[in-house]
Protein backbone atom coordinates (compact mmCIF):
# COMPACT_ATOMS: atom_id res chain seq x y z
CA UNK A 1 0.00 0.00 0.00
CA UNK A 2 1.39 4.05 -0.60
CA UNK A 3 0.71 5.50 2.59
CA UNK A 4 -0.70 9.19 1.32
CA UNK A 5 2.51 10.78 3.09
CA UNK A 6 4.59 9.01 0.71
CA UNK A 7 2.92 10.97 -2.25
CA UNK A 8 3.78 14.49 -3.16
CA UNK A 9 1.16 17.19 -2.80
CA UNK A 10 -0.29 18.10 -5.82
CA UNK A 11 0.80 15.75 -8.18
CA UNK A 12 -1.55 14.70 -10.56
CA UNK A 13 -1.95 10.47 -10.03
CA UNK A 14 -3.84 10.73 -13.67
CA UNK A 15 -0.40 10.29 -15.16
CA UNK A 16 2.22 8.82 -13.17
CA UNK A 17 4.77 6.11 -12.10
CA UNK A 18 4.03 3.86 -9.70
CA UNK A 19 6.94 1.80 -8.65
CA UNK A 20 8.41 1.74 -12.06
CA UNK A 21 5.48 1.40 -13.96
CA UNK A 22 4.11 4.44 -15.93
CA UNK A 23 0.41 4.91 -16.35
CA UNK A 24 -1.32 7.45 -18.32
CA UNK A 25 -5.05 6.86 -16.99
CA UNK A 26 -5.74 10.41 -19.05
CA UNK A 27 -4.59 8.97 -22.42
CA UNK A 28 -3.98 5.15 -22.21
CA UNK A 29 -7.02 4.34 -20.06
CA UNK A 30 -11.28 4.54 -19.90
CA UNK A 31 -12.79 4.39 -16.32
CA UNK A 32 -15.19 1.82 -16.69
CA UNK A 33 -16.67 1.17 -13.06
CA UNK A 34 -16.45 3.17 -9.51
CA UNK A 35 -17.00 0.66 -6.76
CA UNK A 36 -17.20 1.63 -2.93
CA UNK A 37 -17.36 -1.66 -1.51
CA UNK A 38 -18.94 -2.37 2.26
CA UNK A 39 -14.67 -2.10 3.69
CA UNK A 40 -14.68 1.17 2.74
CA UNK A 41 -12.63 0.63 -0.33
CA UNK A 42 -12.72 2.71 -3.27
CA UNK A 43 -12.04 0.92 -6.68
CA UNK A 44 -11.84 2.63 -9.85
CA UNK A 45 -11.58 -0.10 -12.31
CA UNK A 46 -9.39 1.35 -15.67
CA UNK A 47 -9.56 -0.64 -19.26
CA UNK A 48 -7.03 0.35 -21.49
CA UNK A 49 -7.84 1.81 -24.60
CA UNK A 50 -4.71 0.18 -26.49
CA UNK A 51 -5.48 -3.59 -25.91
CA UNK A 52 -8.95 -3.45 -24.33
CA UNK A 53 -7.45 -6.69 -22.29
CA UNK A 54 -5.11 -4.61 -19.52
CA UNK A 55 -7.56 -3.91 -16.34
CA UNK A 56 -6.09 -1.73 -13.60
CA UNK A 57 -7.50 -0.95 -10.37
CA UNK A 58 -7.01 1.62 -8.28
CA UNK A 59 -7.78 0.73 -4.83
CA UNK A 60 -8.14 3.91 -1.86
CA UNK A 61 -8.50 2.18 1.44
CA UNK A 62 -10.53 3.25 4.14
CA UNK A 63 -12.40 6.18 2.21
CA UNK A 64 -14.41 8.46 3.87
CA UNK A 65 -16.27 10.66 0.64
CA UNK A 66 -17.04 14.45 1.56
CA UNK A 67 -18.15 15.40 -1.46
CA UNK A 68 -19.68 13.48 -4.51
CA UNK A 69 -20.46 15.77 -7.42
CA UNK A 70 -22.09 12.76 -10.52
CA UNK A 71 -24.28 12.72 -12.61
CA UNK A 72 -25.42 10.80 -15.88
CA UNK A 73 -24.11 11.44 -19.45
CA UNK A 74 -25.90 10.42 -22.27
CA UNK A 75 -23.11 10.49 -24.85
CA UNK A 76 -20.42 8.76 -22.89
CA UNK A 77 -20.14 4.88 -21.91
CA UNK A 78 -17.03 5.55 -19.96
CA UNK A 79 -15.27 8.31 -18.01
CA UNK A 80 -11.50 10.04 -18.54
CA UNK A 81 -9.95 10.86 -15.53
CA UNK A 82 -8.97 14.14 -15.86
CA UNK A 83 -7.15 14.88 -12.59
CA UNK A 84 -6.44 12.68 -9.37
CA UNK A 85 -4.22 14.52 -6.71
CA UNK A 86 -3.50 14.62 -2.66
CA UNK A 87 -4.14 17.94 -1.77
CA UNK A 88 -5.36 19.72 1.46
CA UNK A 89 -8.50 20.94 3.17
CA UNK A 90 -10.01 23.00 5.21
CA UNK A 91 -10.66 21.86 8.78
CA UNK A 92 -11.28 24.50 11.11
CA UNK A 93 -10.34 27.57 9.11
CA UNK A 94 -7.02 25.57 8.78
CA UNK A 95 -5.21 23.91 5.54
CA UNK A 96 -4.72 19.99 6.58
CA UNK A 97 -2.88 17.87 4.27
CA UNK A 98 -3.42 14.87 6.90
CA UNK A 99 -5.75 13.99 9.35
CA UNK A 100 -4.84 12.96 12.66
CA UNK A 101 -5.35 9.12 11.96
CA UNK A 102 -3.18 9.81 8.32
CA UNK A 103 -5.63 9.73 5.84
CA UNK A 104 -4.84 11.88 3.05
CA UNK A 105 -7.39 14.45 1.36
CA UNK A 106 -7.64 13.22 -2.01
CA UNK A 107 -9.28 15.02 -5.18
CA UNK A 108 -10.52 12.86 -8.03
CA UNK A 109 -12.02 14.67 -11.43
CA UNK A 110 -13.04 13.81 -14.62
CA UNK A 111 -12.82 15.27 -18.14
CA UNK A 112 -16.69 14.83 -18.12
CA UNK A 113 -17.23 16.89 -15.31
CA UNK A 114 -18.13 14.64 -12.31
CA UNK A 115 -15.65 14.85 -9.37
CA UNK A 116 -15.38 13.47 -6.02
CA UNK A 117 -13.37 14.57 -2.62
CA UNK A 118 -12.31 11.51 -0.23
CA UNK A 119 -10.22 11.11 2.42
CA UNK A 120 -8.21 7.30 2.15
CA UNK A 121 -5.66 5.71 4.24
CA UNK A 122 -3.46 4.51 1.48
CA UNK A 123 -3.78 3.36 -2.35
CA UNK A 124 -3.21 0.12 -3.89
CA UNK A 125 -2.85 -0.53 -7.52
CA UNK A 126 -3.69 -4.30 -9.08
CA UNK A 127 -3.11 -4.49 -12.86
CA UNK A 128 -5.22 -7.65 -14.57
CA UNK A 129 -4.20 -8.71 -17.90
CA UNK A 130 -4.37 -12.66 -17.94
CA UNK A 131 -7.10 -13.29 -15.28
CA UNK A 132 -4.61 -12.61 -13.12
CA UNK A 133 -4.24 -9.74 -10.33
CA UNK A 134 -0.90 -8.72 -9.82
CA UNK A 135 -0.16 -5.83 -7.20
CA UNK A 136 1.82 -3.48 -8.96
CA UNK A 137 2.82 -1.43 -5.24
CA UNK A 138 5.09 -3.67 -3.71
CA UNK A 139 5.66 -1.58 -0.41
CA UNK A 140 4.35 -3.28 2.30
Amino acid sequence: MIEPKDIELFLNLSQYDYNGNYYDFHNDYDCNKIILDIDKTLILVFKSIISRKEIIYLKFIEVSIEKLDFFNSLKEEDLAIDNLYRGKTEDNNTLVELSPDKKGYFYLEFYEGQKIEFWSKGLIIESQSSGQVIPIDRKK
